[in-house]
């Protein structure tokens, strides 16, 4: 699906959108739902969210890993741009730009290219992003991912794994 012609409309009304929240992914076989409570249940072990910027269009997915205390961020670019190194299929249209990682979770809080940490070099990264239109222009709804990184000096790649993301606020 390409919507870079409906997606720069945003541009020039300057809005930069910022998803409607988060979602809480519980950590492969812990059986944690998330959220944790005052009786000191372990906090869940990824947290991901999305942002969006205009100019051009930047769709960022931002994967908080509290457990390995790393934030992992995939870039996604309109128009495409042409990337080695990174084998991740996105919508007709759009790119993968980037996948940065840092050895700070906190760094996934703030807005993009606010991270303090220290960033791991990404040697490569597979898998696909996707999402549904919504029902304007510049809301993107269902945004899926599943994206392997692998870094010099991690002990293991980082899997993005989620559905259900959105930007805009009419997603049904």
């Amino acid at each position: 699906m390409h919507r870079a012609a409906p997606l720069s409309l945003a541009l020039s009304f300057g809005l930069a959108l910022a998803a409607c929240g988060n979602v809480v992914v519980p950590a492969p076989g812990s059986g944690d739902t998330g959220g944790g409570d005052s009786q000191g249940e372990t906090p869940p072990a990824a947290e991901y969210r999305v942002q969006y910027y205009p100019g051009p269009d930047h769709l960022l997915v931002l994967k908080a890993d509290r457990e390995l205390d790393r934030c992992v961020q995939l870039s996604a670019i309109t128009p495409p741009l042409v990337q080695t190194g990174l084998d991740i299929e996105a919508p007709e249209g759009w790119s993968a730009a980037h996948v940065l990682i840092t050895d700070r979770a906190a760094d996934c809080e703030g807005p993009a290219g606010s991270s303090r940490g220290r960033k791991v070099s990404v040697t490569g990264a597979t898998g696909t992003l996707s999402w549904e239109a919504g029902p304007s222009d510049y809301v993107l709804c269902n945004i899926r991912v599943d994206v392997t990184a692998t870094a010099r000096g991690e002990p293991e790649a980082h899997r993005l794994f989620a559905t259900g993301l959105s930007i805009g606020g009419d997603c049904p």
